[in-house]
């Protein structure tokens, strides 16, 4: 008795020499999506996992709809010394919490807070991104952290050893192991299996969009809804205010459920490239309206499953979209690309989980041989 005693006394204490004390931050609700089954996947192994968040948009929201513990840092303003200042202070909290919760390892999107704290602190630090043209601001960020993991689609060069993955952001909580839908009809007030479209406008307010052209006017926001609502139901979601004559179309669901009612969707369009790389990897045709692009957004351009216009073509845009709702599209091809394109893709959350728990053997092993990334498919 005494033996076994001692025996699951010893077993008790390499796992507790095992765990990790693990720190994710966190500045978008997409990044908040990103993370949050990977955190349980680390908890189910053992690990003490903490949260950090900004309050844009619908961060804190999201992290309290999913009973996720979190402390918030200051939410910095437009101007630049407002900035600076909110640099300098959650620089500073990040740093205290590294040392108070003693922090093996941090995991974010790019954050300029992590990146110099864990750097200053010598913690591991590993960063994942996805959007090219805020690659000016990233880089520096990426030259500081540990390691940073891009999709292979990725087009910009942020550090000589940084690594990919095969796959898409959004398929860390979309992935058919992550996600099952369930069904949107009763939520959004229609009947079984009536065709619907989702609309989505952005506020061009993030920092990665400064300078850039925008979106919809007004006035084709209104020729959107009109055209395609001769077709299908349509169903606006928007981070802005909306034309009075659009607000019938509106609509407020709670937001853990923006995923089924995407998954159902005969159509995404929008101004928002993660809402439309969702409805993609949901297997739902995607139009696109955005000045610059991104890497997985072109990919999944160049694979037929989304449709790209420059803010100059808006009423082309506004023509394919009505285009695929029609009987004119070829549904069933679209769908052979779709399976094509996703059984490429490996399942990124188990990914991560592994690459945290093995780093730093794991960013060795990835180095070495980048296709042992396929154990995760």
């Amino acid at each position: 008795m005494q033996k076994q005693s001692f025996t699951e006394l010893l077993y008790f204490l390499l796992i507790i020499s095992d765990t990790m004390n693990i720190l994710f931050v966190t500045g978008h609700p997409a990044q908040v999506h990103n993370f949050r089954l990977v955190r349980e996947e680390l908890i189910k192994k053992g690990h003490q996992v903490y949260w950090l968040t900004t309050n844009k948009d619908i961060c804190v929201q999201l992290l309290n709809t999913y009973g996720i513990p979190h402390q918030v840092l200051k939410k910095p303003q437009k101007t630049f010394s407002s900035r600076s200042k909110t640099l300098l202070v959650n620089t500073f909290f990040v740093l205290k919490f590294l040392c108070k919760h003693k922090i093996n390892i941090a995991i974010t999107r790019t954050d300029p807070y992590t990146s110099v704290a864990a750097f200053l602190l010598r913690k591991k630090h590993i960063i994942l991104d996805d959007t090219e043209h805020a690659a000016k601001m990233s880089r520096p960020f990426a030259v500081l952290s540990s390691a940073i993991i891009l999709p292979r689609c990725y087009t910009e060069l942020l550090r000589k050893d940084q690594l990919y993955f095969a796959g898409n952001i959004e398929l860390f909580y979309l992935h058919k192991k992550r996600f099952t839908p369930s069904e949107p009809y009763s939520l959004l007030g229609i009947q079984p299996n009536e065709k619907y479209a989702i609309v989505r406008f952005v506020k061009w307010d993030a920092y990665h969009d400064k300078g850039l052209a925008g979106g919809f006017s007004t006035e084709n926001k209104i020729e959107l809804a009109q055209r395609l609502s001769q077709h299908v139901k349509v169903f606006i979601t928007s981070e802005d205010k909306i034309p009075e004559a659009l607000e019938p179309y509106q609509i407020h669901i709670p937001i853990e459920r923006m995923h089924d009612v995407l998954a159902g969707a005969s159509l995404f369009i929008g101004e928002s490239a993660t809402m439309a790389s969702e409805s993609v990897v949901l297997g739902t045709p995607a139009v696109y309206i955005d000045e610059v692009g991104r890497g997985y957004t072109d990919e999944e351009c160049e694979n037929g499953l989304l449709y790209m216009f420059r803010p100059n073509e808006q009423l082309a845009s506004i023509d394919k979209a009505v285009q695929v709702v029609s009987s004119a599209f070829n549904r069933i091809e679209f769908d052979v690309h779709y399976q094509d394109f996703i059984s490429q893709k490996i399942d990124p959350t188990a990914f991560l989980t592994w690459f945290i728990e093995n780093y730093p053997q794991s960013k060795h092993i990835m180095i070495k041989n980048p296709d042992y990334q396929y154990t995760f498919k």
